[in-house]
Order: C-alpha cells, then structure tokens, then sequence
C-alpha cells in the first residue's frame, strides 16, 4: 500500500502566550538564549516575567487550568509519552494547547524532546522528579509462579493436587474518626489498596505499607464516611502486585457509577495474563465481602461483583457492522517485518485500533507499566489472542486510545512511537482495490 505524502505542522511557530505586566511593557527585559537549534536538545525556554508556579499540586496560570493540567498528563501517561499534535488533538478546543504544554515545560512538570524546533512532532513526557508510578526498568512482565500445595501423604498413582492462588483477601473497614489508628494495626503494615468513601466520591490508593498511607496521608477528598483497607491474609501480595490491584479496584469502582472517583487511573504495573487473573480475582472476593456488609458494590447481583467489569470503561469501540468502515482517517503502520496495525483517526480526537491489527507479543525495556499492564488485562479478556502464525498478537476488537503515540507505543511495546508512525492510506494514491474490505474485516 502507498502512504500519502509526509505531514507537516500547520503552524510550526509556537505561540506560547505570555502577558507582560502594565509596569513592564516599557521595560528593557533581559531574554536567556534558549540554544533552540540544538538538535534532540530538551526544551528551554525564557519568560519575562516570574513563571508559573505550582500550588497544592495545581498550576497557577490562565492557560492551564486543572482540567487542562490532568487532561495532558492523562494523554501523557497513557504509554509513558506523547506528541505535542496528540495533545493538541486531546485538548480540543484549548485556546493555546502548546503553550500549556510549555508552561508545564517550564515548571519542570514534563519534558519535550524535539529536532531543531518543536512542532507537531516533539515528543513530550513526564520530567523525572515528576515521574509517575513507573516500573520501566523491568525487561519483562511479572509472572505468577504458584507454590504446589504440600501434601502430608503421598498421593497415588494418577493422582495430582493442583496449585492454587496464594491471595487471601483480608478486608478492614474503619470510620474517619479511627483513619489514625489504621498505621498501628500490624497487619496492615503491608502492601495493599484501600479506598476513601464520601457521599457521592471515592478515591482509591495503594501502598507498600497501607495502613500507614491511609493514616498519614492527604489525599483529596474530604467528608469521609467509611474508609476500606484490603490486603492479603498470607502476605503474599507484593508492593508491585498492589499497583495491578489498584487500577483493578478503581476500574471496579468507576465501572458502578455510583461514586465520583477524585484520582486518575493509575498506571498499573507489568504483569502477565495469570497473574492478572489471579489478582482479579482476589479483588472479586473483597469487594463481595463489602457487598454483603453493605459498604460498597451494592448494587446489580453478587455474580456481577465478583466477576467486575469485562474491560474499563471507554476502551472498547461500539461493535462495526460487518463489512463497514469505521468513521474518521484510516491510517496504517507496518513493523517488525511484516506485522501491520490498522487504525482510525476520529474527528472526536480519539484513535481506534481496529480489530485484526497485529501487536507485538515481547515489549522492550522501555514499555512503561501501562502498556504491559493493559496488555494483560485485554489478553484476560479475550479482546487480545494469539494469530494463527503464533507471531503476534491480533485485537479481536475496536480498542479506544487518546492518541496517536499510545496506538502505536501499545502495538510495538516501546516507548518512542508517536502519531507519525501511523501512514495514511490514500485514494488517490495508490490505494488498492481490497483495502476497504481488509479494513472492515
């Protein structure tokens, strides 16, 4: 297939709206080189006038407000790193998207990589001190390795006891008078997820040691009613284990719409398919056990509770019917000798991954936990399986990113991949005769 011509920014000057102060417009101000032509240099830049600040974790400046500021660290953490056009595209109508991206810049919040100017094509992704949780430097999902059960006699001939899942749901309940004495509880002193719960909002955590978390901490929600501490009676759920468990249990809570949940999705942790399933698992007996003393999950059947949410909410694409192509620009990217994703590019802003795409199966050591996250949960669910061939992975459905740099970080499993890796398929230049039917496949 032949791609369109290469894409150029529309407007590659960067409008990075700063108002000068009434005193300082007849000012003599003293501008710091910003070394701009320094290919692959990060960005730096000048201000006439004292930057921005951040004030209880908020920005304070007219062009990041703290919708603009979640919703581009949203896009950012989707894979780790994004275009500045997918941030554009994910602000919508944002006054100035690349110059809230800038002011983040400046306050050292994120970091933009770019050649010689940055456009639509500068790679942008969280500063260091501002990482979000993040195990990329595992070269390899976690695996689950479950201890055979241990049998006083010998078993017979034929005979075999199988292994179960070592996690045991041990689940503490507390009112926000007692939140203070969660941290002396010994057994709380260990990895594990808990939710704050108001009147209509929620906020849901994980710490390696959660009943001190839940104690000292000041997370953003006030009027507590009930607090809810899960963790594992054997103690074998791991500090990266409760990462997995803490996006589970959010997808779990967000998936009732019977609160508002205050904090993002976090970005979860690398795990395999079994562990996923294992941990899922885990998390459906706590959360039956909070139905049935009337906490939380009150609503729907018990079956629905235990099992949780098929998917998080969002991710999956109403179903195409057969032989239709999907709305927006169909665009293609080709990998790994031979492996091809199709996807298309919506006037909403959102990307569709379409059903049939290949994926990766091994991610490199630069896939953050996110990618390796979802890509256990989506192989759980039946919306990932294995392609005939055994090459790859090939999606079963129409899966939803907000952008461009998170479509194609999920399919090659590394970082790096941006909205340009996608090439149009063109009519009008060369398109081939079956494509539209490969597509609708």
């Amino acid at each position: 297939m032949q791609g369109a011509a290469d894409r150029g920014c529309a407007n590659p000057t960067v409008d990075l709206a700063i108002q000068l102060l009434p005193e300082q417009e007849n000012e003599m101000v003293d501008y710091r080189s910003t070394d701009a032509l320094a290919s692959g240099k990060s960005y730096s830049t000048f201000l006439p006038y004292p930057p921005p600040v951040l004030i209880a974790g908020l920005i304070q400046h007219e062009l990041v407000c703290a919708s603009t500021q979640v919703s581009i660290l949203r896009i950012v953490d989707e894979t780790g790193s994004a275009s500045v056009g997918d941030i554009v595209d994910g602000l919508g109508e944002h006054p100035n998207p690349t110059g809230a991206v800038l002011i983040m810049v400046d306050l050292g919040i994120l970091a933009i990589t770019f050649a010689d100017v940055i456009d639509m094509h500068a790679l942008v992704s969280r500063a260091s001190q501002f990482l979000a949780p993040d195990h990329s430097d595992m070269t390899q999902p976690t695996v689950w390795h479950p201890t055979p059960p241990v049998c006083e006699v010998a078993l017979p001939d034929g005979i075999e006891a199988l292994p179960t899942s070592p996690f045991v749901p041990a689940v503490t309940v507390a009112t926000a008078e007692a939140r203070r004495g969660l941290g002396k509880v010994a057994t709380l002193n260990r990895p594990g997820v808990y939710a704050l719960i108001g009147h209509r909002q929620i906020y849901v955590g994980a710490s390696a040691s959660v009943g001190t978390r839940v104690a000292s901490g000041q997370q953003p929600i006030a009027d507590i009613k009930k607090i809810v501490v899960i963790t594992d009676a054997n103690n074998v759920l791991s500090n990266e284990y409760a990462l997995a468990a803490e996006r589970m249990l959010h997808a779990r809570v967000h998936s009732t719409g019977a609160f508002d949940v205050m904090n993002e999705l976090p970005m979860g942790t690398g795990i395999d398919a079994e562990l996923y399933g294992q941990i899922d698992a885990f998390l459906g007996q706590a959360c039956l056990t909070l139905r049935y003393h009337n906490v939380l999950f009150t609503e729907g059947t018990a079956r629905s509770v235990l099992a949780g949410p098929r998917h998080e909410a969002g991710r999956v694409a109403p179903m195409r019917p057969f032989s239709t192509i999907p709305d927006g620009e169909c665009v293609e990217m080709c990998f790994d000798d031979g492996l091809v994703a199709l996807a298309a590019h919506q006037h909403d802003g959102r990307w569709i991954l379409l059903q049939g795409s290949d994926i990766r199966i091994e991610t490199a050591p630069s896939a953050n936990s996110s990618v390796r996250f979802q890509r256990a949960a989506w192989l759980h669910a039946g919306l990932l399986k294995l392609s005939p061939d055994g090459r790859s992975y090939v999606t079963t459905r129409d899966l939803v990113f907000r952008s461009g740099s998170g479509a194609a970080q999920f399919c090659v499993g590394s970082k790096g991949r941006t909205r340009d890796s996608w090439q149009p398929i063109d009519a009008d230049d060369g398109l081939h005769p079956h494509t539209a039917a490969l597509i609708a496949a």
